[in-house]
């Protein structure tokens, strides 16, 4: 599996179909959510990526901790993401003070509750690591590899997906509102795992 299908095959429908069955939101509203969820994940990896220290914290989280096992098993990720506190625990160093205004905005987006919202990102969040874990071994790929795919990944979701979605996403991860993300999410990573 990799980061597309995901993003936009059957593993992400899959996805989507359970977060609607496990929360009891409807299946549209799960859509909804996840649409947006997804891109901002990848986008706030991507932009911590971007230097050397969020670079490498990033190789050696989904190389240690993401690489091995597949994600047949969907609902026992999700549940354990959210009983074991293991999204959330992803998201504060993929998002840090971020965090509730994204939760926020996929709220309002959607229309679901927060703690709905936050509870998706919880089991997005391992879901993401765990598949760019099996596509960077799978390619054997090395910390240059790994950021030249999440560019990649984030370029073509950005050229396929409506310009008010990247909007939504930009004022998501520039908490400081000067134009620019990369300052709010720099240094994000560099703690992200380290034990």
């Amino acid at each position: 599996m990799d980061l597309q299908q995901l993003m936009n095959g059957a593993i992400g429908q899959q996805a989507t179909q359970l977060i609607s069955s496990q929360l009891g939101i409807d299946a549209n509203q799960a859509q909804s959510a996840v649409g947006l969820a997804l891109p901002t994940l990848l986008n706030a990896l991507n932009k911590n990526a971007s230097t050397n220290e969020g670079a490498a914290s990033l190789y050696n989280a989904i190389t240690k901790d993401h690489a091995n096992g597949g994600v047949e098993d969907l609902a026992g990720m999700a549940q354990n993401a959210l009983s074991s506190g293991e999204g959330s625990s992803i998201l504060k160093h993929i998002l840090g003070g971020l965090q509730p205004n994204v939760e926020n905005a996929i709220s309002q987006n959607a229309g679901i509750g927060g703690g709905q919202a936050g509870q998706i990102l919880q089991i997005l969040a391992p879901l993401v690591l765990k598949t760019l874990g099996n596509q960077s071994q799978s390619q054997g790929l090395d910390i240059g590899g790994l950021v030249g795919l999440l560019t990649n990944v984030v370029s073509n979701q950005q050229q396929q997906t409506a310009p008010q979605q990247n909007d939504i996403i930009s004022q998501l991860l520039d908490k400081d509102k000067d134009g620019s993300v990369i300052d709010d999410v720099a240094g994000l990573l560099g703690n992200l795992f380290k034990k």
